[in-house]
């Protein structure tokens, strides 16, 4: 998780106006579903996946690269850098800690 410390929001402050919004269409379409919920509890990831994602592992690794897509472009407008630096930081980053993983 992020290595500067968390500020502490109660959850009904959290869930409440401050809560991230629904993106556009979502609503409007009957087919959209919520896919994942992701927190930082205690600098750690928690999440909670829909149990209705279906798909093979290719299916996957396309959700995680338009996920690292949209980071990569949030991250990069908000803090006024170039997309490609904040893609290749975010990469290093996500193979050290993919890494780190397989090897548990």
């Amino acid at each position: 998780m992020a290595s500067r410390a968390a500020t502490r929001v109660p959850a009904a402050r959290a869930l409440g106006p401050e809560a991230l919004a629904v993106p556009a269409g979502a609503r409007e379409d009957p087919a959209a579903f919520e896919l994942l919920r992701l927190w930082a509890v205690d600098r750690r990831l928690a999440m909670s996946v829909c149990p209705r994602l279906e798909g093979e592992p290719a299916d996957f690794g396309v959700l995680l690269a338009d996920l690292f897509s949209h980071a990569c472009e949030g991250h990069a407008r908000q803090h006024a850098r170039a997309e490609s630096d904040v893609r290749a930081s975010m990469f290093l980053a996500f193979a050290c800690r993919l890494g780190e993983l397989s090897r548990r």
